[in-house]
C-alpha cells in the first residue's frame, strides 16, 4: 500500500466522522441567520425577562435601523403579535431609561455579560412561542441557575 493512501486512510475517516458529526451543526449556524434584533430592557431591570409572541390582543413589532424592536415594559416583558424569528442573528440588548440607551453584554460566561440563557420555547398552556431570557450580573445568573454552586466553573 503507498504512502498517500494509507495516509488518507489514516486522516480520511477522522475527518469524514468530524464532517459528519459537526457538519450540520455548522451549517445551522452559518445558513440558519435571520435578521438581528434590537432587546430594549428598563434600566436596572434584574431578572428573567420573557417576549409572548401571537398575542391577537397585542400589536405587531416595530423596526428600527432594520431590526425588530422589542422593548420591555417595567416587569420585563412584552407582548406582540408578531411571529418569533427562527435561526441565529446577531442581536443587540439595551438597557434604556428615556431616550438613553446603554449596551449591554451577551458574551457569555467570563466575560462580564449581563444577559443570560436565551432561549424560545412554546407555553404548554396555549400553544404559543415565547423567548425567555436572565438579565442581570454573572454572580445573579450562577446563582439563579445553580443555587450551591456545584456546577459553576470558576472564572480565572
Amino acid at each position: 500500500m503507498s504512502k498517500t493512501l494509507v495516509l488518507l486512510a489514516v486522516l480520511g475517516l477522522p475527518i469524514f466522522i468530524a464532517a459528519a458529526v459537526l457538519g450540520p451543526a455548522a451549517f445551522d449556524l452559518v445558513f440558519h441567520r435571520r435578521p438581528p434584533e434590537r432587546f430594549l430592557i428598563p434600566a436596572g431591570y434584574n431578572g428573567w425577562a420573557r417576549i409572548d409572541f401571537r398575542q391577537k390582543d397585542a400589536p405587531p413589532l416595530p423596526t428600527e435601523d432594520g431590526r425588530l424592536l422589542l422593548k420591555l415594559n417595567a416587569q420585563g416583558t412584552l407582548r406582540t403579535s408578531s411571529d418569533p424569528l427562527s435561526g441565529h442573528g446577531k442581536d443587540d440588548f439595551y438597557y434604556y431609561a428615556g431616550d438613553r440607551r446603554t449596551p449591554l453584554s451577551n458574551l457569555g460566561v467570563c466575560k462580564g455579560g449581563m444577559v443570560w440563557q436565551v432561549e424560545t420555547m412554546v407555553d404548554e398552556r396555549n400553544s404559543t412561542p415565547f423567548v425567555r431570557f436572565f438579565v442581570g450580573t454573572e454572580e445573579q445568573y450562577r446563582h439563579i441557575a445553580d443555587p450551591t454552586g456545584k456546577d459553576s466553573p470558576a472564572c480565572e
